[in-house]
């Protein structure tokens, strides 16, 4: 008997039998089937590679888990809240509920799991969740050693990594795909969420620098040889090596088997998308999260499948100035806004898809290879697996963070739209005054932002006496338009902007400096920077925030000039691609490349700086 599938969800229904392999493993190890389940029936391998996969890493059937099931469930409703991810908090709830815990420790767990009553060791693992999550390319060698200070061995480490891993691939499946829960929502508590880390913030300069993560591999892995293990048996057939993300699971065998059957399912078939599609998915999606070992290996894919090195790596760097098709375009674009900004994710993308036109089965694929994609850079972030291959040098480039994942609290079960709200600026009484012609309310604005201004100009010019030359001219002009200003932004957003462009018209004056402009047929030389140590912190070695921002201001100012103008405008600044290009004359192709190259000219000099190993060279 067919059982036809009804639900409020993006694509359409499917149908298959009462006794789809998936619904019985469901009803037996979760006692319900998912819609999330049921959503991916209209290719129902996909729905067995998800339930395949939560199996081997919930339920590990004939496997002695560390981490108990209650266990895991906590991690993933943490991870579900630092998503907001409505259907997989409620049906996390939900379980943990049927499994004994009471609403009143669900809301602790939620509001502030430091004060839930958990132990030590359940503490740790969540914080750690929460940080390889909401902050992926922090996590370090350290963050190991701290659940090894509180009784994880390398075992349990690796299930605490997969469980967060499967966390994430649940909520990007379910971000995508759109399923109503399966639960009544419960009135949820504001998610606070706390962490020691919470309340660290960081220029997106240094966010990206951090993207190596500690010094890995962080676990031990026993060796296990392709003959005799099918798995890799599986890799060394399909893709002619063994990806180092998999070498490092071999404490579990039989999650590693769920996995490589999930790659198999998802990956490997061509009846839908093609394989280059898939790839190149993974290829831009990696990329936006900044994941270097996922460009490296997915770069190396697409070569073997006939894709040059050129266009991988220009699929990397910028899919949009790519030889791929305007479909294919869009398809990358879905695939991105899905697996690192979900909290802008909604029906009109998948709307906005199927005019490319693609068919729900494609966009289903689509979101299947997404979801796989941020499970595999979560467990790559997590065990600090080392690259099998060098990725292309540009890939940095990309300014996204993994998942994007939206620290504001949740309240009532609803996860809400992202929308502008109204400009606070802590200055409006003060600019109110010297519009009406105060002259010493206008001097403590002056005063108040005088050193991120002369800090702007700084960057952007080199020279402190330019600096200083540059910031009175802005002043003078701040002073005469003042009455102009219309609080559309801040009025420190406004100083700086036109400190900005008093710098910018000094350093075209300069004859004796190397031009900004962009030559026909420009090529600048190719850079490629040289061993990089990884980065960590730790209470020893860290630097104040002070401190950093002095070191990353001084790395700035070794850069020539043209790459030096283009980071400040679009790391420090926060300007957009095309306003920067606008700007400064230039296309928006060069600004990319320039950008590119000065992140990694920047990255360089700071590396030995902040690595492991240089404490006190920085005085």
């Amino acid at each position: 008997m067919l059982h036809q599938i009804t639900l409020v969800s993006y694509l359409r229904e499917g149908r298959v039998h009462d006794n789809f392999g998936p619904f019985v493993a469901c009803l037996e190890h979760f006692g319900f089937i998912p819609k999330l389940v049921r959503s991916q029936t209209l290719l129902p391998r996909l729905a067995e590679a998800q339930v395949a996969l939560e199996s081997g890493v919930l339920v590990r059937k004939g496997a002695l888990s560390r981490i108990s099931r209650v266990h895991k469930e906590m991690i993933l409703l943490t991870v579900s809240a630092a998503h907001r991810n409505t259907y997989c908090v409620t049906r996390h709830w939900t379980i943990l509920g049927s499994l004994g815990a009471s609403a009143s420790q669900l809301r602790g767990l939620l509001n502030d799991f430091y004060n839930a009553g958990l132990s030590p060791s359940e503490e740790a693992s969540l914080a750690f969740a929460l940080k390889l999550t909401r902050d992926p390319t922090r996590v370090s060698l350290e963050d190991i050693e701290e659940l090894r200070r509180c009784g994880y061995d390398d075992e349990s480490i690796l299930e605490a990594v997969l469980v967060t891993a499967l966390g994430c691939f649940l909520c990007t499946l379910s971000t995508g795909l759109g399923p109503e829960p399966d639960f009544e929502p419960p009135k949820l508590p504001s998610m606070k969420l706390s962490s020691p880390q919470e309340g660290h913030s960081q220029s997106s300069v240094l966010r990206e620098l951090h993207m190596s993560g500690g010094k890995g591999p962080y676990l031990p892995s026993p060796y296990r040889s392709p003959k005799t293990f099918a798995p890799f048996g599986v890799f060394q057939k399909r893709l002619g090596f063994i990806p180092n993300l998999f070498r490092a699971q071999t404490f579990l065998p039989d999650v590693l088997e769920a996995e490589v059957a999930a790659v198999t399912t998802i990956l490997f078939p061509e009846d839908v998308l093609t394989r280059v599609q898939k790839e190149c998915i993974f290829l831009a999606t990696s990329a936006a999260n900044l994941n270097s070992y996922c460009v490296a290996v997915h770069c190396n894919i697409l070569r073997g499948l006939g894709l040059s090195s050129e266009d991988g790596d220009q699929v990397a760097v910028d899919h949009h100035q790519s030889d791929l098709s305007e479909a294919d375009k869009a398809l990358l674009d879905f695939a991105v806004k899905l697996g690192s900004r979900p909290s802008e994710f909604g029906r009109e993308d998948v709307e906005l898809l199927r005019t490319a036109p693609f068919t729900d089965e494609q966009i289903l694929e689509c979101v299947a290879v997404t979801a796989w994609n941020n499970f595999a850079n979560t467990l790559q972030m997590g065990l600090g697996v080392l690259p099998d291959f060098e990725p292309p040098p540009g890939f940095g480039s990309k300014k996204l963070h993994l998942f994007a994942v939206d620290a504001r609290p949740v309240t009532e079960g609803v996860v809400p739209s992202p929308r502008a709200g109204a400009i606070e600026d802590p200055d409006a009484a003060l600019v109110t005054e010297a519009r009406g012609g105060c002259l010493e309310a206008f001097e403590v604005l002056i005063r108040r932002h005088t050193s991120c201004v002369y800090r702007t100009l700084m960057a952007i010019l080199g020279d402190p006496d330019a600096a200083k030359d540059a910031m009175q001219d802005a002043f003078l002009s701040a002073f005469t338009h003042i009455s102009t200003f219309e609080s559309r932004s801040k009025f420190s957003t406004w100083l700086v902007s036109i400190a900005r462009n008093a710098a910018l018209q000094r350093l075209r004056g300069r004859k004796y400096m190397e031009s900004l402009e962009q030559k026909d047929n420009e090529q600048d030389c190719e850079f490629r920077p040289r061993q990089i140590a990884a980065w960590q912190e730790n209470p020893e070695q860290s630097h104040s925030r002070m401190e950093l921002r002095q070191l990353v201001e001084k790395g700035l100012l070794q850069l020539p000039a043209k790459y030096r103008v283009i980071v400040m405008l679009r790391d420090i600044e926060q300007l957009s691609t095309d306003d920067v290009a606008r700007q400064l004359g230039l296309s928006v192709t060069a600004v990319k490349t320039r950008l590119l190259r000065g992140r990694l000219m920047l990255r360089e000099w700071l590396s030995p700086h902040l690595g492991a190993g240089s404490r006190g060279a920085v005085q």
